[in-house]
Protein backbone atom coordinates (compact mmCIF):
# COMPACT_ATOMS: atom_id res chain seq x y z
CA UNK A 1 0.00 0.00 0.00
CA UNK A 2 2.79 2.41 0.87
CA UNK A 3 4.54 1.80 -2.47
CA UNK A 4 1.28 2.55 -4.29
CA UNK A 5 0.96 5.79 -2.37
CA UNK A 6 4.54 6.61 -3.22
CA UNK A 7 3.90 6.06 -6.94
CA UNK A 8 0.90 8.38 -6.75
CA UNK A 9 2.88 10.97 -4.85
CA UNK A 10 5.71 10.92 -7.36
CA UNK A 11 3.17 11.23 -10.21
CA UNK A 12 1.69 14.31 -8.53
CA UNK A 13 5.20 15.58 -7.98
CA UNK A 14 5.90 15.33 -11.70
CA UNK A 15 2.70 17.18 -12.71
CA UNK A 16 2.80 19.84 -10.02
CA UNK A 17 6.57 20.41 -10.18
CA UNK A 18 7.59 21.86 -6.79
CA UNK A 19 4.35 23.77 -6.24
CA UNK A 20 3.34 21.67 -3.23
CA UNK A 21 6.36 22.80 -1.22
CA UNK A 22 6.74 26.32 0.10
CA UNK A 23 8.66 28.67 -2.18
CA UNK A 24 12.34 29.33 -1.59
CA UNK A 25 12.85 32.21 0.82
CA UNK A 26 9.65 31.59 2.79
CA UNK A 27 10.16 32.51 6.45
CA UNK A 28 8.94 30.30 9.26
CA UNK A 29 6.63 32.30 11.51
CA UNK A 30 6.34 29.81 14.35
CA UNK A 31 8.52 27.09 15.77
CA UNK A 32 8.02 23.32 15.98
CA UNK A 33 9.65 20.46 17.84
CA UNK A 34 11.07 17.17 16.55
CA UNK A 35 11.90 14.13 18.65
CA UNK A 36 14.52 11.64 17.49
CA UNK A 37 14.56 7.87 17.96
CA UNK A 38 16.66 8.33 21.11
CA UNK A 39 13.84 10.44 22.59
CA UNK A 40 15.83 13.69 22.33
CA UNK A 41 13.71 16.75 21.45
CA UNK A 42 14.85 19.60 19.21
CA UNK A 43 13.08 22.95 18.94
CA UNK A 44 13.57 24.61 15.56
CA UNK A 45 13.68 28.24 16.74
CA UNK A 46 16.02 27.36 19.62
CA UNK A 47 18.49 25.93 17.12
CA UNK A 48 18.13 28.85 14.71
CA UNK A 49 18.43 31.46 17.47
CA UNK A 50 21.68 29.83 18.62
CA UNK A 51 23.15 30.67 15.20
CA UNK A 52 22.73 27.28 13.54
CA UNK A 53 21.15 26.48 10.21
CA UNK A 54 19.11 23.28 10.01
CA UNK A 55 19.14 20.73 7.19
CA UNK A 56 16.21 18.32 7.15
CA UNK A 57 15.80 15.33 4.84
CA UNK A 58 12.11 14.43 4.49
CA UNK A 59 12.18 10.78 3.42
CA UNK A 60 10.39 7.44 3.77
CA UNK A 61 12.00 4.07 4.40
CA UNK A 62 10.13 2.45 1.49
CA UNK A 63 11.17 5.12 -1.03
CA UNK A 64 13.88 4.09 -3.50
CA UNK A 65 15.09 7.62 -4.40
CA UNK A 66 15.17 8.44 -0.67
CA UNK A 67 17.39 5.43 -0.05
CA UNK A 68 19.71 6.40 -2.91
CA UNK A 69 20.11 9.90 -1.46
CA UNK A 70 20.68 8.49 2.02
CA UNK A 71 23.33 6.13 0.65
CA UNK A 72 25.29 9.08 -0.79
CA UNK A 73 26.12 9.90 2.89
CA UNK A 74 26.24 13.60 2.00
CA UNK A 75 24.28 14.57 5.13
CA UNK A 76 26.45 12.36 7.34
CA UNK A 77 29.55 14.04 5.92
CA UNK A 78 28.01 17.50 6.34
CA UNK A 79 26.96 16.76 9.92
CA UNK A 80 30.37 15.31 10.79
CA UNK A 81 32.07 18.49 9.57
CA UNK A 82 29.61 21.25 10.56
CA UNK A 83 27.35 19.67 13.21
CA UNK A 84 27.47 20.29 16.98
CA UNK A 85 30.53 18.04 17.40
CA UNK A 86 31.94 18.63 13.91
CA UNK A 87 35.52 19.08 12.83
CA UNK A 88 35.00 22.56 11.35
CA UNK A 89 32.64 25.44 12.09
CA UNK A 90 29.89 24.04 14.32
CA UNK A 91 27.06 26.01 12.72
CA UNK A 92 24.67 23.28 11.52
CA UNK A 93 22.18 20.68 12.66
CA UNK A 94 21.01 17.86 10.38
CA UNK A 95 18.00 15.53 10.55
CA UNK A 96 16.57 12.57 8.72
CA UNK A 97 12.81 12.96 9.22
CA UNK A 98 10.71 9.88 8.34
CA UNK A 99 7.46 11.26 6.92
CA UNK A 100 5.34 8.09 7.06
CA UNK A 101 3.84 7.91 10.54
CA UNK A 102 3.22 4.16 10.08
CA UNK A 103 6.93 3.42 9.76
CA UNK A 104 8.29 1.16 12.50
CA UNK A 105 11.73 0.92 14.08
CA UNK A 106 12.08 -2.40 12.26
CA UNK A 107 11.62 -0.54 8.96
CA UNK A 108 14.31 1.95 9.96
CA UNK A 109 16.62 -0.88 10.95
CA UNK A 110 16.08 -2.68 7.65
CA UNK A 111 14.20 -5.69 9.00
CA UNK A 112 10.61 -4.53 8.46
CA UNK A 113 8.28 -5.06 5.51
CA UNK A 114 8.37 -1.48 4.17
CA UNK A 115 12.02 -0.59 3.85
CA UNK A 116 14.86 -0.28 1.38
CA UNK A 117 17.55 -1.17 3.94
CA UNK A 118 19.12 -0.28 7.27
CA UNK A 119 18.74 3.48 7.75
CA UNK A 120 20.19 3.56 11.26
CA UNK A 121 23.58 1.84 11.18
CA UNK A 122 26.31 4.29 10.22
CA UNK A 123 24.01 7.34 10.26
CA UNK A 124 25.68 10.00 12.38
CA UNK A 125 22.94 12.66 12.42
CA UNK A 126 19.63 12.41 14.33
CA UNK A 127 16.77 10.34 12.90
CA UNK A 128 13.16 11.22 13.71
CA UNK A 129 10.31 8.72 13.38
CA UNK A 130 7.33 10.30 15.09
CA UNK A 131 3.82 8.92 15.45
CA UNK A 132 2.38 12.19 14.08
CA UNK A 133 4.26 13.94 11.29
CA UNK A 134 1.83 16.69 10.29
CA UNK A 135 3.24 19.31 12.68
CA UNK A 136 6.60 19.17 10.91
CA UNK A 137 5.40 18.52 7.35
CA UNK A 138 2.93 21.40 7.43
CA UNK A 139 5.81 23.82 8.01
CA UNK A 140 7.19 22.96 4.56
CA UNK A 141 4.03 22.28 2.52
CA UNK A 142 2.05 24.97 0.74
CA UNK A 143 -1.49 25.47 2.12
CA UNK A 144 -4.03 23.08 0.60
CA UNK A 145 -1.42 20.49 -0.39
CA UNK A 146 -2.78 16.95 -0.40
CA UNK A 147 0.14 15.07 -1.97
CA UNK A 148 3.87 15.51 -2.19
CA UNK A 149 6.98 13.76 -3.43
CA UNK A 150 9.92 12.51 -1.40
CA UNK A 151 12.80 12.82 -0.86
CA UNK A 152 12.59 16.54 -0.19
CA UNK A 153 15.55 18.21 1.47
CA UNK A 154 15.42 21.69 3.00
CA UNK A 155 17.81 24.04 4.71
CA UNK A 156 16.36 26.53 7.20
CA UNK A 157 18.77 29.43 7.65
CA UNK A 158 19.28 31.15 10.98
CA UNK A 159 17.14 34.05 9.67
CA UNK A 160 14.30 31.45 9.58
CA UNK A 161 14.03 31.43 5.76
CA UNK A 162 13.86 28.01 4.12
CA UNK A 163 15.23 26.77 0.79
CA UNK A 164 14.79 23.44 -0.97
CA UNK A 165 18.06 21.61 -1.60
CA UNK A 166 18.50 19.56 -4.77
CA UNK A 167 19.07 15.87 -4.04
CA UNK A 168 21.53 16.02 -6.91
CA UNK A 169 23.95 17.72 -4.49
CA UNK A 170 25.62 14.60 -3.10
CA UNK A 171 29.00 15.96 -1.98
CA UNK A 172 29.70 17.88 1.21
CA UNK A 173 31.58 20.75 -0.55
CA UNK A 174 28.74 21.12 -3.06
CA UNK A 175 26.13 21.21 -0.30
CA UNK A 176 28.19 23.70 1.72
CA UNK A 177 28.56 25.95 -1.30
CA UNK A 178 24.78 25.99 -1.88
CA UNK A 179 24.02 26.65 1.79
CA UNK A 180 26.68 29.37 1.88
CA UNK A 181 24.89 31.09 -1.00
CA UNK A 182 21.48 30.89 0.64
CA UNK A 183 22.33 31.32 4.33
CA UNK A 184 25.47 33.45 4.19
CA UNK A 185 27.70 30.91 5.95
CA UNK A 186 31.35 30.59 5.01
CA UNK A 187 32.03 28.24 2.08
CA UNK A 188 35.79 28.73 2.37
CA UNK A 189 36.19 28.19 6.08
CA UNK A 190 39.58 27.00 7.27
CA UNK A 191 39.73 24.06 9.64
CA UNK A 192 38.97 25.00 13.21
CA UNK A 193 42.05 25.74 15.31
CA UNK A 194 42.07 24.34 18.85
CA UNK A 195 43.79 26.16 21.70
CA UNK A 196 43.64 26.08 25.50
CA UNK A 197 40.04 26.65 26.64
CA UNK A 198 38.85 27.83 23.21
CA UNK A 199 38.83 27.15 19.48
CA UNK A 200 38.41 29.51 16.56
CA UNK A 201 37.90 29.65 12.82
CA UNK A 202 38.19 32.56 10.37
CA UNK A 203 36.02 32.52 7.25
CA UNK A 204 35.70 33.25 4.44
CA UNK A 205 39.42 33.38 3.86
CA UNK A 206 40.18 34.80 1.29
CA UNK A 207 37.61 37.47 2.15
CA UNK A 208 36.02 40.24 0.14
CA UNK A 209 33.40 42.36 1.91
CA UNK A 210 33.64 40.72 5.33
CA UNK A 211 35.25 37.97 7.35
CA UNK A 212 34.01 36.25 10.50
CA UNK A 213 35.85 35.03 13.58
CA UNK A 214 33.87 32.01 14.79
CA UNK A 215 34.90 31.67 18.43
CA UNK A 216 34.00 28.75 20.70
CA UNK A 217 34.81 29.36 24.38
CA UNK A 218 35.00 26.50 26.86
CA UNK A 219 34.69 29.05 29.66
CA UNK A 220 33.92 32.77 30.02
CA UNK A 221 36.88 34.95 29.13
CA UNK A 222 38.08 38.35 27.93
CA UNK A 223 38.44 38.70 24.16
CA UNK A 224 40.01 41.34 21.93
CA UNK A 225 41.40 41.31 18.40
CA UNK A 226 43.29 43.45 15.91
CA UNK A 227 44.39 43.27 12.28
CA UNK A 228 47.65 44.53 10.78
CA UNK A 229 48.82 44.63 7.18
CA UNK A 230 51.93 43.03 5.71
CA UNK A 231 53.99 46.09 6.77
CA UNK A 232 52.95 45.66 10.40
CA UNK A 233 50.65 48.70 10.33
CA UNK A 234 47.49 48.46 12.43
CA UNK A 235 44.38 48.63 10.22
CA UNK A 236 41.70 47.50 12.65
CA UNK A 237 41.28 46.88 16.37
CA UNK A 238 38.46 46.15 18.79
CA UNK A 239 38.36 46.85 22.52
CA UNK A 240 38.43 44.06 25.04
CA UNK A 241 35.07 42.52 25.86
CA UNK A 242 33.87 39.86 28.27
CA UNK A 243 32.28 36.86 26.56
CA UNK A 244 30.47 33.96 28.17
CA UNK A 245 30.93 30.26 27.48
CA UNK A 246 29.72 29.10 24.06
CA UNK A 247 29.99 30.26 20.45
CA UNK A 248 30.23 33.81 19.15
CA UNK A 249 30.49 35.07 15.55
CA UNK A 250 32.51 38.28 15.31
CA UNK A 251 32.09 40.02 11.95
CA UNK A 252 34.79 42.32 10.53
CA UNK A 253 33.93 44.61 7.59
CA UNK A 254 36.75 44.35 5.03
CA UNK A 255 35.01 46.00 2.06
CA UNK A 256 37.30 49.06 2.07
CA UNK A 257 40.56 47.22 2.67
CA UNK A 258 43.13 46.91 -0.11
CA UNK A 259 43.81 43.49 -1.57
CA UNK A 260 46.67 41.65 0.04
CA UNK A 261 47.89 39.72 3.06
CA UNK A 262 46.89 40.70 6.60
CA UNK A 263 47.48 39.24 10.05
CA UNK A 264 44.69 38.76 12.58
CA UNK A 265 45.77 38.87 16.22
CA UNK A 266 43.27 37.25 18.59
CA UNK A 267 43.61 37.64 22.35
CA UNK A 268 41.60 35.29 24.58
CA UNK A 269 42.46 35.73 28.25
CA UNK A 270 46.24 35.51 28.43
CA UNK A 271 46.50 33.63 25.13
CA UNK A 272 47.53 35.37 21.91
CA UNK A 273 47.11 33.62 18.54
CA UNK A 274 47.83 34.91 15.06
CA UNK A 275 46.41 33.82 11.70
CA UNK A 276 46.82 35.01 8.13
CA UNK A 277 43.92 36.72 6.38
CA UNK A 278 43.83 37.34 2.63
CA UNK A 279 41.69 40.11 1.14
CA UNK A 280 40.72 39.67 -2.52
CA UNK A 281 37.92 41.79 -3.98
Amino acid sequence: MKKTLFTLAMTCFAFLSNAQWLADGTALTSTFTMKDINNVSYDMFTMLNSGKHVVIDLSATWCGPCWAYHQSHVLDNYYDKYGPTGTSVKDAQVFLYEVDQATTMADLQGTGSSTQGDWVTGTTHPICNEASTSTVLNKFLAPGTTSYGVPAVFVVCKDKKLYQVSTGLTTEPGLRSYIAQKCGVGPLANEEVMDIDFSYNVYPNPASSKTIIHLNLDKSNTVSYSVSNSLGQLVYSAPQSNLVTGTKDIEINTASWADGMYFLNLHVGNRNVKTKLVIAH
